[in-house]
């Protein structure tokens, strides 16, 4: 279990300056909303100093649509994105003003021929996939339920394409085997040593298996992210909840689990705070906070 609990977690104000936030099931309540208490709480962190930052498996997009909602956009704010594939200045991002071809600080990418790989072992199994590729941006197989979800939470459209027949030379930021949650345990557990010498495979909720290239984490992107604004990783508190935050957990000086979260993240956390529906980013913020 978690090291610290909310009673006897030490309190060092001036080790922490950067506060990283997934969004799904952490930041986000379960309807999708973000609470007046917590948006008025990462305001007042912003205005002492903190740099708030988002960490989501989606696209920038995304992150833009919610920093925005918290009010603490500016040409100061980074996202790690596509769970660690990517570090975004948000600034230059909304400048740019297109989800595709976006400018990046940081990025892994693998190519179609390794898609295909994946596609057609997902097909054996009885499943499909989408992905994210860095020129055509959200490519799908059809509008199975699960797909259809990472639609409409991307707000970036989307192309249908074969999957089976994308350019060797293409690049992608992450694929997603797409199933039910007991044909993807199967998946899982029979994937060959070709997958997981190169990906990082993670579980990001029951319904999604996700492969991200050269074994890129939010954990990663999260240094990444930490230098572009002249920190190094122990000033960094991060939150999450599910397997694809657990890298990130681990790495950053301070990581907290939702009480909601995965048993394994909240065994690799420092402490658990309460959940997304009770405001729990914004209760562990604020004893940061002066």
């Amino acid at each position: 279990m978690a090291k610290y609990t909310l009673d006897n977690l030490p309190i060092v104000k001036s080790k922490y300056k950067v506060i990283a936030l997934d969004l799904d099931d952490t930041l986000l309540r379960s309807d999708k909303s973000i609470s007046q208490n917590t948006i008025e709480t990462l305001q007042k962190a912003q205005q002492q100093g903190f740099s708030i930052a988002i960490a989501t498996g989606r696209h920038p997009k995304s992150a833009v649509k919610f920093m925005k909602q918290l009010g603490c956009l500016n040409d100061h704010s980074y996202a790690v994105c596509l769970n660690g594939a990517g570090v975004v200045r948000l600034s230059d991002y909304v400048k740019y003003d297109h989800h595709i071809g976006f400018p990046l600080v940081y990025k892994e990418t693998f190519t179609g021929d390794r898609v295909k790989k994946i596609t057609a072992f997902a097909h054996e199994h009885g499943c499909k996939v989408h992905g994210y590729s860095v020129t055509e941006g959200l490519v799908i197989e059809d509008h199975n339920p699960h797909t259809q979800r990472e639609i409409d939470n991307g707000f970036v459209g989307f192309k249908a394409i074969d999957f089976t027949k994308v350019p060797d030379t293409e690049e992608f930021f992450k694929l997603l085997i797409v199933g039910e949650k007991e044909t993807l345990d199967t998946v899982r557990a029979t994937l060959p040593e070709e997958f997981t010498s190169f990906f990082s495979v993670v579980r990001s909720e029951a319904h999604y298996l996700e492969f991200i290239p050269n074994h890129a984490t939010k954990g990663t992107a999260l240094e990444h992210l930490c230098q572009a604004l002249g920190y190094t990783k122990d000033n960094a508190i991060a939150f999450g909840d599910a397997e694809n935050d657990l890298a990130m957990i681990k790495t950053a000086g301070l990581g907290v689990a939702m009480q909601n979260g995965f048993e394994m993240v909240k065994e690799a956390a420092d402490v658990i705070t309460l959940s997304n529906d009770e405001d729990g980013v914004a209760y562990l913020v604020k004893k940061f906070l002066d």
